[in-house]
């Protein structure tokens, strides 16, 4: 467990101050920057808090898919911090009708929830001889519920 620890969160740290470093060479107009609120930010932080409880799970590629969301989420939550004027998004695009702004982080973010669920699923499936059957995981968790 301590070898998938240290990879999700080698991989979110490098991840996020890549996107850190990138916001801070950018050039940002003052439209494209998104606020983020303290709910979001709470929100945020439990994803990345998840994103280390998945380093349970008995798979490296697990650890490294929780390590991508868990950097998209830091650089999104760090940057929120760090400035009142909200989340920099210095990759944008602009036509006459519509303006799309985002960051690395974001990217980060979308790549990891993807690869989360491919390597969940095929984890899943891997040790599916493992897994209780329906009932049975039924009736485990009322024996816990009950002798709470």
């Amino acid at each position: 467990m301590v070898l998938r620890g240290s990879i999700t969160l080698a991989l979110a740290a490098v991840l996020a101050a890549v996107d850190l470093a990138h916001k801070a060479a950018a050039e940002i107009p003052w439209w494209a920057y998104h606020v983020r609120s303290g709910a979001w930010e709470l929100l945020a932080a439990g994803l990345v808090v998840g994103c280390v409880g998945l380093t349970r799970i008995p798979s490296a590629s697990v650890a490294a898919a929780a390590g991508i969301l868990a950097g998209g989420a830091t650089g999104n939550l760090v940057s929120s911090l760090r400035s009142d004027e909200g989340v920099p998004n210095p990759i944008f695009f602009r036509d006459d009708k519509v303006v799309i702004a985002f960051n690395l982080a974001d990217i980060f973010t979308l790549a990891g929830i993807g690869a989360l669920m491919v390597t969940l699923v095929s984890t899943t499936i891997r040790h599916r001889a493992q897994l209780l059957p329906p009932r049975a995981f039924a009736s485990m968790l009322w024996r816990r519920l009950r002798s709470r």
